[in-house]
């Protein structure tokens, strides 16, 4: 009787990449689809914010009014013209009970334009707004 013994440097255990690659890519493919392009950011509309020393956490707002560089009003990245904004906030409030508006102005923006849209903010009946900032370095 013979025995054949196989040498242990035969039997190599070989691991097939092709699961571990395809259950990567889909788990790339899950969390870019899941992914709200939105939740770093509060508008596309871009605004440099400015700058404070001592800012608050960040919160979430119902509504955000920005006010770009060339004092254009948006609410919510539709554009709103300096006369129509008082209605559009009506309007805004009959639709919304608890309101939290949150105003991104510009650095380079007017004061008078930040002045007026907090003045129909409060003319509108909405007490509640922030203003946003970014943290002085």
């Amino acid at each position: 009787m013979v025995y054949k013994f196989k040498s242990r440097f035969q039997l190599r255990a070989l691991i097939d990449m092709t699961p571990l690659i395809d259950l990567a890519f889909s788990l790339l493919i899950f969390f870019m689809l899941s992914y709200n392009a939105s939740q770093g950011m509060l508008s596309s509309i871009i605004v440099n914010l400015p700058s404070a020393v001592q800012t608050g956490k960040h919160q979430q707002g119902n509504i955000v009014i920005s006010i770009t560089e060339n004092n254009e009003i948006f609410i919510n990245e539709k554009k709103v013209s300096h006369e129509k904004l008082l209605n559009e906030l009506k309007a805004i409030k009959e639709t919304m009970k608890d309101i939290v508006v949150i105003v991104r102005g510009d650095r380079k923006s007017n004061y008078e334009t930040m002045v007026n849209v907090m003045d129909d903010l409060n003319r509108a009946g909405i007490p509640k707004f922030i203003i946003s900032t970014i943290k002085k370095q």
